[in-house]
Formats: C-alpha cells, structure tokens, sequence
C-alpha cells in the first residue's frame, strides 16, 4: 500500500505565515523582471505571446507554487450562496450503482452540489443537450461555481453546443488522506445518475466535459461505465470534451519536458494533487482510473484540446493516439497554438480569450457531428 500524503511542515502554523510573507516578498521584487520580459518580444518565453501572456503567465507559475508549497486545499460546502436555486444538492444513488472500484475500501458515496448554467432546466430537460461538467484543479482546489466556472460555462453556452451545463462540486482531496480517490468518481457517477434518473435526461443527451484534473475524472467515469454500466442499465453519454486532461497524474517530473518555460504550472502543483487524491492508492500509476495514458479503452467520441506550449501537450497526443488505436473509437484533437494548459480556466487571467473562443467553437462542432 502506497502512503498517504503529509502536509509539508510550512503548512502549519507559525511557519505559514513566515513562508507566504517572504515568498510574497520575492514575487514582489520579481514584477520588474517580469516587466522586462513582457515588454522586450525576444525575451517572452514564446514568440507569439502578448505582453501580457507573457506579465500574467509569469506572475501565476509563483502564485501557484506558493500556494502548492503549502498544501492547503481549498473549503467547500453545500450551502447555496450567491448560486442560490441554481445550486442543487445531489444525494448518492442506491448501493447497486456502486461496483468495483467504487465499492472498495473505507471510501463511501456522499451528498454533494452541483450549479446549474444558466438556470435549472424547466419543463422537459429530455429535449435538451446537457453538459456534465467537472472541473480542473489537479483535485484539491474548485467547486464549479460561478467564481471557477462560470467563464468556461459561458463559452460551452454561447459557442460548445451546450443548451445547459451541470457543473458538479465533488469531493476535494487533500494531504493527510482527505477524500481520497475514488471519491471524486463516486460523485461524478452520482452527479450523472441524477441527471439519468432524477431529471430523466437520455444518456443520448448528456455530454461529459472537464479540464484538466475534470477531464481525467471524466475519463474515468467513461471507463467505469463501460465496465460496469450494462450491469446496471446506466447507458453511455452522447460524447464527452476534455480541455488539456491530466491524463498521467503521477507524471509530474518536468526537467526534461520542452514546454516546462511556456506553462503557468509548476511542477509542486501536479506533485500535490497527485499525491493527495491518489498517493494512498495501490499502484496509482497504472491504474487505468488514475492514469489514462497507457491504458486505452473502446468509449464514445471524445473531442480533446491541448495547447501546443502547456506541459502536458506531449502526453495529451499519445494517449489520443492510444485512444485512437482502439477499433471503433473516435478521438478528435485540436492543437491549439502557443496555448498554455487549460486554457478555458486561464483565459480571461492570461490574455488568451481569442484562442480559448475558437476552440469553443470547434467544441460546438464536434458535438452538433456526434
């Protein structure tokens, strides 16, 4: 048995609050250095940056490792908020649902949310083509509300093809073995039972859709379901949408990889969400459910984007290729260029509205064709 994640020691206090002081320093005293890059185009890290991509990606990539350094996942709760009725609460199925993988071990289904985009579907919601959605954030940090998710929603809405997406809010991981895997995929296959038998929504109309850690979630749901869904009746979705998914969680060593100067994400941010959902997890790094690449599977059409300067492009198109090596699979891949990972989560932050837009469109595409 693999061992559970401890929390670093500056994650307690009085050591916290000395790191994050004298890390915000150095951040501070980096901003000129930052300036320069952005404003000389022959020091951004990519030729086709803006100023600005190159200001905002600098400034995250040491956000984000503060925050990862750490270790602290972020709170979340099933109070309304300012979602309001567009917050629902989803209770777990009966036990039958949960087989395998997800029967195993001190791990049990619990209630959880969800938000509703742009509102809770009136009348027949069977006429109407539904996402899914999971959210990114290596799975220790979002709840697919408005503040996290509302700018991806905005752009499945208006260009993806989507009448209304249910963003769920699962089960977040952290160090010291909270909510460890397989928590996540039980919520995400309660969040998809509700929509089948709750809302009556045909599986014909659902689409699966995450970023980044939600795209590996998503995966995994397909998979669970192509195991165990027959069994049950659960019936396939329409199609599914993954944006840049973290297809090889526990593949976090960076030193070799060409893009490690063009992403915002650092090498301690996959290293902690890696470690907290699955570090307890026997053999996590060959665990279809964990690790995608490598472990290609028969499912619906998938439609994937990987930005050709985030960290994980490389591994993105060889588990497509996987994936596409299977008969009867239909995996469809956009390159999108000098786009940084998970782009519909950054866009508005580091200045790559345009590409973000276009991509969306091409979502729309792929799932008006499926």
């Amino acid at each position: 048995m693999a061992s559970v994640s401890k929390f670093p020691l500056v994650s307690y206090q009085p050591f916290r609050v000395f790191f994050q002081v004298l890390y915000a320093s150095a951040i501070v005293l980096q901003l000129p250095y930052f300036a320069v890059r952005a404003a000389v185009p022959a020091l951004r890290p990519h030729p086709e940056w803006s100023a600005k991509q190159t200001f905002m990606t600098c400034l995250v990539y040491r956000l984000l490792d503060l925050t990862s350094r750490v270790g602290i996942k972020e709170t979340i709760n099933l109070e309304p908020r300012k979602e309001g009725r567009r917050f629902q609460i989803v209770k777990p199925a009966e036990p039958e649902y949960y087989s395998g993988i997800l029967a195993s071990g001190d791990i049990k289904p619990e209630t959880i949310g969800g938000t509703w985009f742009p509102d809770v579907p009136k009348g027949d919601a069977a006429s109407t083509t539904i996402f899914l959605y999971f959210h990114g954030g290596a799975f220790i940090q979002g709840d697919g509300r408005n503040a996290t998710c509302g700018l991806i929603v905005k752009k499945l809405l208006e260009k993806g093809g989507a009448d209304a997406v249910f963003s769920v809010q699962y089960r977040l991981s952290g160090h010291g073995g909270q909510n460890p895997f397989p928590a996540a995929l039980q919520d995400a296959l309660s969040s998809y039972l509700y929509l089948l038998n709750n809302l009556h929504v045909p599986g014909n109309q659902i689409v699966l859709a995450g970023d980044s850690a939600g795209g590996n979630l998503a995966m995994a749901l397909l998979l669970y379901l192509r195991n165990f869904g027959a069994a049950t009746h659960v019936p396939a979705p329409k199609c599914a949408v993954l944006l840049s998914p973290w297809v090889a969680p526990f593949h976090y060593n960076m030193t070799d990889n060409p893009h490690r100067h063009t992403d915002f994400v650092p090498t301690t941010y996959p290293y902690w969400g890696a470690n907290a959902y699955a570090g307890g997890w026997p053999n996590a790094q060959s665990d279809p459910y964990i690790t995608q690449l490598g472990n290609p599977f028969r499912t619906v059409p998938i439609f994937a984007n990987a930005g050709t300067a985030e960290l994980f492009y490389e591994r993105i198109l060889k588990w497509a290729e996987e994936m596409s090596g299977i008969e009867g699979n239909v995996i469809e891949v956009n390159h999108e260029d000098a786009g940084v990972h998970d782009t519909f989560l950054s866009a508005e932050i580091l200045g790559f509205e345009k590409s973000a837009w276009e991509v969306a469109a091409k979502v729309g595409e792929f799932v008006r064709k499926c």
